[in-house]
Protein backbone atom coordinates (compact mmCIF):
# COMPACT_ATOMS: atom_id res chain seq x y z
CA UNK A 1 0.00 0.00 0.00
CA UNK A 2 1.39 3.25 -0.98
CA UNK A 3 1.03 6.62 1.08
CA UNK A 4 0.86 10.43 -0.27
CA UNK A 5 4.00 12.35 0.43
CA UNK A 6 3.45 14.97 3.03
CA UNK A 7 4.43 17.94 1.34
CA UNK A 8 5.17 21.05 2.40
CA UNK A 9 2.26 22.78 2.05
CA UNK A 10 0.14 20.14 4.23
CA UNK A 11 2.01 22.12 7.01
CA UNK A 12 -0.17 25.40 6.68
CA UNK A 13 -3.07 23.53 7.93
CA UNK A 14 -1.35 24.70 11.45
CA UNK A 15 -1.43 28.22 10.70
CA UNK A 16 -5.01 29.24 12.18
CA UNK A 17 -5.25 33.22 12.97
CA UNK A 18 -5.81 33.76 16.84
CA UNK A 19 -5.13 36.68 18.91
CA UNK A 20 -2.19 34.88 20.24
CA UNK A 21 -0.54 33.35 16.72
CA UNK A 22 1.84 31.11 19.11
CA UNK A 23 -0.80 28.94 19.63
CA UNK A 24 -1.27 26.50 16.65
CA UNK A 25 -3.44 24.05 16.20
CA UNK A 26 -3.33 21.43 13.29
CA UNK A 27 -4.79 18.19 11.90
CA UNK A 28 -3.38 15.35 11.66
CA UNK A 29 -1.46 14.54 8.43
CA UNK A 30 -2.51 11.41 5.84
CA UNK A 31 0.16 8.54 5.75
CA UNK A 32 1.94 6.70 8.76
CA UNK A 33 4.30 8.66 11.11
CA UNK A 34 7.88 7.32 10.90
CA UNK A 35 8.00 4.74 13.42
CA UNK A 36 11.16 4.49 15.82
CA UNK A 37 12.37 0.97 15.49
CA UNK A 38 15.46 -0.96 17.48
CA UNK A 39 18.71 -0.81 15.69
CA UNK A 40 17.49 -2.76 11.98
CA UNK A 41 19.17 -2.33 8.91
CA UNK A 42 22.38 -3.67 7.17
CA UNK A 43 25.15 -4.29 9.79
CA UNK A 44 27.05 -1.09 10.64
CA UNK A 45 28.85 -2.06 13.60
CA UNK A 46 32.43 -2.64 11.78
CA UNK A 47 32.21 0.92 10.16
CA UNK A 48 31.35 2.55 13.81
CA UNK A 49 34.42 -0.17 15.24
CA UNK A 50 36.70 1.10 12.54
CA UNK A 51 35.70 4.66 13.15
CA UNK A 52 36.86 4.51 16.30
CA UNK A 53 33.58 5.03 17.98
CA UNK A 54 31.61 4.10 20.34
CA UNK A 55 28.09 2.11 19.30
CA UNK A 56 26.28 4.89 21.56
CA UNK A 57 27.48 7.97 20.05
CA UNK A 58 26.02 7.31 16.78
CA UNK A 59 22.04 7.66 15.39
CA UNK A 60 20.26 7.23 12.15
CA UNK A 61 17.38 6.52 10.74
CA UNK A 62 16.32 5.75 6.81
CA UNK A 63 13.26 5.67 5.23
CA UNK A 64 10.74 5.29 2.06
CA UNK A 65 10.27 8.60 0.89
CA UNK A 66 6.60 7.59 -0.19
CA UNK A 67 5.57 5.82 2.76
CA UNK A 68 7.70 6.81 5.35
CA UNK A 69 8.38 3.76 6.13
CA UNK A 70 11.59 3.47 8.28
CA UNK A 71 14.34 0.39 6.46
CA UNK A 72 17.19 0.90 8.80
CA UNK A 73 17.69 2.58 12.37
CA UNK A 74 20.14 2.98 15.03
CA UNK A 75 19.11 5.08 18.00
CA UNK A 76 16.58 6.63 16.42
CA UNK A 77 14.79 8.28 19.65
CA UNK A 78 18.39 9.56 20.89
CA UNK A 79 18.69 13.14 21.08
CA UNK A 80 21.66 14.66 19.17
CA UNK A 81 23.04 17.80 18.57
CA UNK A 82 21.90 19.07 14.85
CA UNK A 83 24.43 21.38 14.45
CA UNK A 84 23.73 22.82 10.84
CA UNK A 85 21.32 20.27 9.82
CA UNK A 86 18.94 22.58 12.38
CA UNK A 87 18.59 24.78 9.28
CA UNK A 88 16.71 22.10 7.41
CA UNK A 89 13.33 22.42 9.50
CA UNK A 90 14.23 26.09 9.56
CA UNK A 91 13.48 26.37 5.70
CA UNK A 92 10.78 24.02 5.67
CA UNK A 93 9.11 26.13 8.10
CA UNK A 94 9.59 29.69 6.07
CA UNK A 95 8.95 28.35 3.02
CA UNK A 96 5.43 26.93 3.92
CA UNK A 97 4.98 30.25 6.49
CA UNK A 98 5.81 33.16 4.18
CA UNK A 99 5.92 31.13 0.87
CA UNK A 100 8.83 30.36 -2.13
CA UNK A 101 8.14 34.35 -3.65
CA UNK A 102 8.59 35.66 -0.60
CA UNK A 103 10.60 38.67 -0.83
CA UNK A 104 12.65 40.80 1.41
CA UNK A 105 12.65 44.50 1.37
CA UNK A 106 14.51 47.51 2.61
CA UNK A 107 13.51 51.13 1.64
CA UNK A 108 14.04 54.52 2.01
CA UNK A 109 10.96 56.91 2.94
CA UNK A 110 11.34 60.79 3.11
CA UNK A 111 9.69 63.37 5.26
CA UNK A 112 9.43 67.38 4.47
CA UNK A 113 9.55 69.23 1.42
CA UNK A 114 12.57 68.70 -1.67
CA UNK A 115 13.60 72.42 -3.01
CA UNK A 116 16.69 73.14 -4.56
CA UNK A 117 18.49 69.87 -4.27
CA UNK A 118 18.18 69.87 -0.62
CA UNK A 119 15.68 67.62 1.47
CA UNK A 120 13.93 69.51 4.75
CA UNK A 121 13.09 66.84 6.54
CA UNK A 122 14.31 63.10 7.05
CA UNK A 123 15.71 60.19 5.22
CA UNK A 124 14.46 56.65 6.60
CA UNK A 125 16.75 53.53 5.61
CA UNK A 126 14.52 50.93 6.82
CA UNK A 127 15.65 47.54 6.87
CA UNK A 128 12.96 44.07 6.11
CA UNK A 129 15.41 41.31 7.44
CA UNK A 130 16.59 40.43 3.74
CA UNK A 131 19.73 37.93 4.58
CA UNK A 132 21.56 38.66 1.29
CA UNK A 133 21.52 42.50 1.50
CA UNK A 134 25.25 43.74 -0.10
CA UNK A 135 26.62 47.13 -0.89
CA UNK A 136 25.10 46.76 -4.73
CA UNK A 137 21.59 47.00 -2.84
CA UNK A 138 22.40 49.87 -0.87
CA UNK A 139 24.50 51.66 -3.68
CA UNK A 140 20.49 51.39 -5.96
CA UNK A 141 19.06 53.04 -3.19
CA UNK A 142 21.59 55.34 -3.30
CA UNK A 143 21.11 55.98 -7.14
CA UNK A 144 17.43 56.38 -6.67
CA UNK A 145 17.89 59.37 -4.07
CA UNK A 146 20.03 61.08 -6.04
CA UNK A 147 17.60 60.53 -9.31
CA UNK A 148 15.33 62.33 -7.45
CA UNK A 149 17.42 65.50 -7.52
CA UNK A 150 18.10 65.04 -3.57
CA UNK A 151 21.89 66.21 -2.99
CA UNK A 152 21.71 66.83 0.52
CA UNK A 153 19.65 66.44 4.12
CA UNK A 154 18.79 68.91 6.05
CA UNK A 155 17.16 66.77 8.71
CA UNK A 156 18.54 63.33 10.08
CA UNK A 157 19.74 60.44 8.81
CA UNK A 158 17.63 57.58 11.03
CA UNK A 159 17.69 53.71 10.14
CA UNK A 160 15.11 52.14 11.67
CA UNK A 161 15.52 48.17 12.17
CA UNK A 162 12.37 47.93 14.16
CA UNK A 163 11.34 44.74 11.83
CA UNK A 164 13.13 42.32 13.59
CA UNK A 165 14.89 42.12 17.12
CA UNK A 166 18.28 43.31 16.73
CA UNK A 167 20.90 41.09 18.91
CA UNK A 168 25.07 41.40 19.37
CA UNK A 169 25.23 37.95 18.62
CA UNK A 170 23.53 34.68 17.66
CA UNK A 171 25.25 32.39 20.27
CA UNK A 172 27.05 33.22 23.24
CA UNK A 173 29.32 30.42 23.93
CA UNK A 174 31.43 30.72 20.20
CA UNK A 175 35.05 32.94 20.23
CA UNK A 176 34.22 36.66 20.02
CA UNK A 177 36.08 36.72 16.84
CA UNK A 178 34.02 34.08 14.89
CA UNK A 179 33.04 35.70 11.83
CA UNK A 180 30.18 32.68 11.44
CA UNK A 181 28.80 34.39 14.80
CA UNK A 182 27.24 38.33 13.61
CA UNK A 183 24.79 40.22 15.01
CA UNK A 184 21.30 39.53 13.75
CA UNK A 185 19.01 42.72 12.93
CA UNK A 186 16.26 43.90 10.03
CA UNK A 187 18.60 46.36 8.59
CA UNK A 188 22.23 43.36 7.92
CA UNK A 189 24.44 44.11 4.68
CA UNK A 190 27.43 41.79 3.80
CA UNK A 191 26.46 39.37 6.02
CA UNK A 192 27.27 41.28 8.90
CA UNK A 193 31.37 40.43 8.28
CA UNK A 194 33.90 43.08 8.21
CA UNK A 195 37.27 43.10 7.36
CA UNK A 196 39.84 44.54 9.83
CA UNK A 197 43.36 44.76 7.82
CA UNK A 198 46.74 46.70 9.48
CA UNK A 199 50.34 47.78 8.95
CA UNK A 200 52.70 47.02 11.53
CA UNK A 201 56.11 48.53 10.11
CA UNK A 202 58.95 48.49 12.74
CA UNK A 203 59.28 51.73 14.86
CA UNK A 204 55.97 53.27 12.87
CA UNK A 205 52.44 53.63 14.83
CA UNK A 206 50.31 50.87 13.29
CA UNK A 207 47.57 51.73 11.30
CA UNK A 208 44.63 49.81 11.30
CA UNK A 209 40.82 50.44 9.24
CA UNK A 210 37.57 48.49 8.97
CA UNK A 211 35.94 47.67 5.66
CA UNK A 212 32.68 46.09 4.86
CA UNK A 213 33.15 43.92 2.14
CA UNK A 214 31.08 42.65 -1.12
CA UNK A 215 31.47 42.05 -4.79
CA UNK A 216 31.45 45.69 -5.43
CA UNK A 217 34.50 46.39 -3.35
CA UNK A 218 35.28 47.62 0.13
CA UNK A 219 33.92 50.57 1.84
CA UNK A 220 35.13 51.96 4.93
CA UNK A 221 32.90 50.84 8.11
CA UNK A 222 32.64 53.79 9.94
CA UNK A 223 30.93 52.51 12.99
CA UNK A 224 33.92 50.23 14.20
CA UNK A 225 36.70 52.14 16.23
CA UNK A 226 39.77 50.34 16.75
CA UNK A 227 42.74 50.51 20.07
CA UNK A 228 46.04 49.34 19.84
CA UNK A 229 47.45 47.26 22.06
CA UNK A 230 51.07 46.00 22.44
CA UNK A 231 51.95 42.42 22.61
CA UNK A 232 54.04 39.41 21.11
CA UNK A 233 51.26 37.60 19.87
CA UNK A 234 48.41 38.47 17.41
CA UNK A 235 45.05 39.00 19.88
CA UNK A 236 41.98 40.85 18.69
CA UNK A 237 38.73 41.31 21.71
CA UNK A 238 36.05 43.53 21.36
CA UNK A 239 36.22 46.16 24.32
CA UNK A 240 33.02 46.56 26.34
CA UNK A 241 30.12 48.26 25.07
CA UNK A 242 27.98 47.62 28.12
CA UNK A 243 25.80 51.34 28.52
CA UNK A 244 26.89 52.04 24.77
CA UNK A 245 24.11 53.87 22.90
CA UNK A 246 23.11 52.15 19.41
CA UNK A 247 24.85 55.29 17.80
CA UNK A 248 27.96 54.93 19.17
CA UNK A 249 28.74 51.50 17.36
CA UNK A 250 31.31 49.14 18.48
CA UNK A 251 35.37 48.74 19.54
CA UNK A 252 37.67 46.00 19.29
CA UNK A 253 41.16 45.81 20.72
CA UNK A 254 44.02 44.98 18.29
CA UNK A 255 48.28 43.44 19.68
CA UNK A 256 49.58 42.89 16.12
CA UNK A 257 52.55 40.70 16.05
CA UNK A 258 55.75 42.93 15.61
CA UNK A 259 56.60 44.30 12.27
CA UNK A 260 53.80 41.57 10.42
CA UNK A 261 50.83 43.48 8.45
CA UNK A 262 48.25 41.30 8.04
CA UNK A 263 44.07 40.95 8.41
CA UNK A 264 40.96 39.22 10.18
CA UNK A 265 37.23 38.59 9.44
CA UNK A 266 35.22 39.59 12.36
CA UNK A 267 31.65 40.01 13.07
CA UNK A 268 29.22 43.18 13.41
CA UNK A 269 27.33 43.52 16.47
CA UNK A 270 25.36 46.37 15.96
CA UNK A 271 24.40 45.58 12.31
CA UNK A 272 21.91 48.35 11.75
CA UNK A 273 24.04 50.99 12.57
CA UNK A 274 26.84 48.85 10.12
CA UNK A 275 24.78 49.59 7.48
CA UNK A 276 23.34 52.56 8.06
CA UNK A 277 27.47 54.24 7.76
CA UNK A 278 27.72 51.84 4.88
CA UNK A 279 24.80 53.49 3.17
CA UNK A 280 25.94 57.32 3.90
CA UNK A 281 29.74 56.12 2.40
CA UNK A 282 27.88 55.18 -0.88
CA UNK A 283 25.33 58.07 -0.58
CA UNK A 284 28.43 59.93 -0.56
CA UNK A 285 30.09 58.49 -3.58
CA UNK A 286 26.92 59.51 -5.80
CA UNK A 287 26.99 62.92 -4.49
CA UNK A 288 24.65 62.55 -1.73
CA UNK A 289 25.22 63.97 1.54
CA UNK A 290 24.02 62.91 4.70
CA UNK A 291 24.41 63.80 8.13
CA UNK A 292 25.53 60.76 10.96
CA UNK A 293 23.23 57.93 11.11
CA UNK A 294 20.87 58.18 13.85
CA UNK A 295 18.15 54.83 15.02
CA UNK A 296 14.71 55.48 14.34
CA UNK A 297 11.45 54.37 13.14
CA UNK A 298 10.10 55.56 9.64
CA UNK A 299 6.79 57.73 10.65
CA UNK A 300 3.58 56.17 9.00
CA UNK A 301 3.16 60.31 6.58
CA UNK A 302 7.03 59.69 4.87
CA UNK A 303 7.21 59.04 1.56
CA UNK A 304 8.44 56.21 -0.26
CA UNK A 305 11.35 57.11 -2.12
CA UNK A 306 13.39 53.79 -3.20
CA UNK A 307 12.86 49.84 -2.90
CA UNK A 308 14.89 47.34 -3.21
CA UNK A 309 14.08 44.10 -2.96
CA UNK A 310 15.69 40.19 -2.27
CA UNK A 311 15.50 37.58 -4.45
CA UNK A 312 12.61 35.08 -3.93
CA UNK A 313 12.55 32.72 -0.84
CA UNK A 314 12.62 29.92 -2.37
CA UNK A 315 16.49 30.96 -4.38
CA UNK A 316 17.69 32.38 -0.94
CA UNK A 317 16.33 28.65 1.05
CA UNK A 318 18.68 27.21 -1.39
CA UNK A 319 21.47 29.09 -0.18
CA UNK A 320 20.89 28.98 2.77
CA UNK A 321 21.22 24.97 2.72
CA UNK A 322 24.48 25.00 0.30
CA UNK A 323 26.45 27.55 1.82
CA UNK A 324 24.96 27.49 5.50
CA UNK A 325 25.31 30.90 6.01
CA UNK A 326 24.34 31.46 9.99
CA UNK A 327 22.85 35.04 9.58
CA UNK A 328 20.48 34.32 6.51
CA UNK A 329 19.39 31.10 8.85
CA UNK A 330 18.63 33.09 11.64
CA UNK A 331 16.92 36.40 9.62
CA UNK A 332 14.67 34.16 7.71
CA UNK A 333 13.47 31.99 10.61
CA UNK A 334 12.97 35.03 12.28
CA UNK A 335 10.96 36.58 9.85
CA UNK A 336 8.80 33.52 9.52
CA UNK A 337 8.36 33.34 13.26
CA UNK A 338 7.21 36.92 13.84
CA UNK A 339 4.51 36.88 10.69
CA UNK A 340 3.15 33.74 13.17
CA UNK A 341 4.01 36.39 16.80
CA UNK A 342 4.73 39.51 16.19
CA UNK A 343 6.01 39.44 20.00
CA UNK A 344 8.99 37.38 19.29
CA UNK A 345 12.07 38.76 20.33
CA UNK A 346 14.49 36.61 20.52
CA UNK A 347 15.86 33.12 18.59
CA UNK A 348 15.21 31.08 21.39
CA UNK A 349 11.79 31.98 21.52
CA UNK A 350 11.52 32.33 17.57
CA UNK A 351 12.51 28.72 17.00
CA UNK A 352 9.76 27.41 19.61
CA UNK A 353 7.61 29.10 17.57
CA UNK A 354 8.93 27.25 14.76
CA UNK A 355 9.05 24.09 15.71
CA UNK A 356 5.44 23.84 17.21
CA UNK A 357 4.34 23.47 13.58
CA UNK A 358 5.93 20.12 12.84
CA UNK A 359 4.51 19.56 16.38
CA UNK A 360 1.32 20.15 15.70
CA UNK A 361 1.58 18.77 11.99
CA UNK A 362 2.91 15.46 13.03
CA UNK A 363 1.49 14.59 16.48
CA UNK A 364 2.24 11.10 15.72
CA UNK A 365 5.89 11.52 16.32
CA UNK A 366 7.38 11.03 19.57
CA UNK A 367 8.65 14.80 20.28
CA UNK A 368 10.27 14.23 23.57
CA UNK A 369 13.81 15.69 23.36
CA UNK A 370 13.29 17.68 20.54
CA UNK A 371 15.12 21.46 21.78
CA UNK A 372 16.13 24.25 18.84
CA UNK A 373 17.03 27.49 20.31
CA UNK A 374 17.63 29.18 17.31
CA UNK A 375 17.36 28.35 13.57
CA UNK A 376 21.11 28.11 12.44
CA UNK A 377 22.52 25.31 14.28
CA UNK A 378 25.20 27.66 15.72
CA UNK A 379 24.87 26.17 19.57
CA UNK A 380 25.86 23.29 21.38
CA UNK A 381 22.59 23.17 23.69
CA UNK A 382 20.01 22.22 20.56
CA UNK A 383 19.11 18.85 20.30
CA UNK A 384 16.94 16.70 18.26
CA UNK A 385 16.56 12.54 17.53
CA UNK A 386 17.32 10.75 14.45
CA UNK A 387 13.47 10.01 14.65
CA UNK A 388 12.13 13.64 14.64
CA UNK A 389 14.51 14.64 11.61
CA UNK A 390 12.93 12.06 9.67
CA UNK A 391 9.76 13.24 10.35
CA UNK A 392 10.29 16.64 9.44
CA UNK A 393 12.42 15.74 6.54
CA UNK A 394 9.63 14.03 4.84
CA UNK A 395 6.81 16.65 5.77
CA UNK A 396 9.07 19.21 4.06
CA UNK A 397 8.40 17.22 0.84
CA UNK A 398 9.86 18.14 -2.65
CA UNK A 399 9.62 21.33 -2.63
CA UNK A 400 12.71 21.06 0.25
CA UNK A 401 14.15 18.17 -0.57
CA UNK A 402 14.93 19.65 -4.47
CA UNK A 403 16.63 22.60 -2.43
CA UNK A 404 19.22 20.27 -1.03
CA UNK A 405 22.64 20.24 -1.92
CA UNK A 406 24.52 17.47 -3.73
CA UNK A 407 27.98 16.18 -5.34
CA UNK A 408 26.93 17.84 -8.17
CA UNK A 409 27.41 21.05 -6.45
CA UNK A 410 30.71 20.79 -5.20
CA UNK A 411 29.67 18.81 -2.20
CA UNK A 412 31.75 16.25 -0.52
CA UNK A 413 28.78 13.94 -0.84
CA UNK A 414 28.59 10.33 -2.76
CA UNK A 415 26.39 10.30 -6.17
CA UNK A 416 22.41 10.72 -5.67
CA UNK A 417 23.27 12.16 -2.42
CA UNK A 418 21.77 15.18 -1.39
CA UNK A 419 21.87 16.74 1.99
CA UNK A 420 22.19 19.11 4.27
CA UNK A 421 25.43 18.74 6.68
CA UNK A 422 25.97 20.10 10.07
CA UNK A 423 29.53 20.11 11.90
CA UNK A 424 30.55 21.32 15.55
CA UNK A 425 33.49 20.28 17.62
CA UNK A 426 32.64 16.76 18.89
CA UNK A 427 28.95 17.01 16.72
CA UNK A 428 28.29 16.24 13.09
CA UNK A 429 24.95 15.49 11.27
CA UNK A 430 23.94 14.94 7.66
CA UNK A 431 20.19 14.78 6.84
CA UNK A 432 18.40 14.13 3.38
CA UNK A 433 18.08 12.02 0.45
CA UNK A 434 19.99 9.18 -1.12
CA UNK A 435 19.38 6.99 -4.09
CA UNK A 436 20.42 3.16 -3.99
CA UNK A 437 22.58 0.99 -6.32
CA UNK A 438 18.97 -0.42 -7.18
CA UNK A 439 17.28 2.79 -7.89
CA UNK A 440 15.62 3.27 -4.77
CA UNK A 441 15.01 6.63 -3.22
CA UNK A 442 15.45 6.68 0.58
CA UNK A 443 15.05 10.09 2.90
CA UNK A 444 17.96 9.88 6.27
CA UNK A 445 19.17 11.44 9.09
CA UNK A 446 22.71 10.70 10.31
CA UNK A 447 23.70 11.82 13.54
CA UNK A 448 27.21 11.28 15.66
CA UNK A 449 27.79 13.35 18.83
CA UNK A 450 30.56 13.19 21.66
CA UNK A 451 28.46 14.67 24.85
CA UNK A 452 31.16 13.63 27.17
CA UNK A 453 34.41 15.75 25.08
CA UNK A 454 31.91 18.87 24.07
CA UNK A 455 30.91 19.35 27.50
CA UNK A 456 34.22 19.72 28.74
CA UNK A 457 35.38 21.93 25.77
CA UNK A 458 32.41 23.98 26.79
CA UNK A 459 33.14 23.68 30.24
CA UNK A 460 37.17 25.14 28.91
CA UNK A 461 36.05 27.87 26.83
CA UNK A 462 38.02 30.65 26.19
CA UNK A 463 35.98 33.20 23.76
CA UNK A 464 39.30 34.50 23.17
CA UNK A 465 41.08 31.60 21.41
CA UNK A 466 38.86 30.74 17.91
CA UNK A 467 40.88 27.80 17.06
CA UNK A 468 39.45 24.47 17.26
CA UNK A 469 41.36 21.88 19.24
CA UNK A 470 43.35 19.74 17.49
CA UNK A 471 41.94 16.36 19.18
CA UNK A 472 38.49 18.06 17.91
CA UNK A 473 39.31 18.12 14.21
CA UNK A 474 40.71 14.69 14.23
CA UNK A 475 37.23 13.42 15.94
CA UNK A 476 35.42 15.15 12.87
CA UNK A 477 37.87 13.80 10.56
CA UNK A 478 36.64 10.01 11.91
CA UNK A 479 33.05 11.74 11.53
CA UNK A 480 33.48 12.14 8.44
CA UNK A 481 34.97 9.07 7.10
CA UNK A 482 31.94 7.02 9.52
CA UNK A 483 29.56 9.53 7.02
CA UNK A 484 30.76 8.16 4.07
CA UNK A 485 31.46 4.76 5.82
CA UNK A 486 27.42 4.31 6.57
CA UNK A 487 26.27 6.03 3.12
CA UNK A 488 28.47 3.41 0.98
CA UNK A 489 27.07 0.82 3.28
CA UNK A 490 23.29 2.01 2.49
CA UNK A 491 23.66 2.61 -1.18
CA UNK A 492 25.12 -0.77 -1.77
CA UNK A 493 22.86 -2.63 0.15
CA UNK A 494 19.44 -0.76 0.25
Amino acid sequence: MRFPIVSLRVLLVCLVAASAPAAIHAQAVSGPAIASPANVGPDDREAIARSNFRAEDVGYVLFDLDSGAPVAARQADRPFAPASVAKLPAMAAALAILGPEHRFETSLHVTGTLRDGVLDGDLVLKGGGDPSLATEGLMELAAELRAMGIARIAGRFLFDASALPELPEIDSGQPWTAGYNTGVGALSVNFNRFQLSWTARAGQPVQASAWSVSDAGRVPLDSVAVEIAAGEALTVTPVSTKGVSAREGERWRLAPRPGAASSVWLPVTHPGLAAAHVFRRVAADTGVALPAPVPGTAPPSATLAALHRSEPLGVLARQVLRYSNNLSAELIGLAAARRLDPRVATLAQSAAVLSALPMAALPRTDWTGWRLLNHSGLTTASRVTPAQMAAVLRAAGPEVWDLLPGEDEGKVLPRGVHAKSGTLAYAKALAGTLTTAGGRRLGFAFFVTDEGLRRAMDAAMDRRVAEIPPEARAWLARARTLQADLLALWIAQL
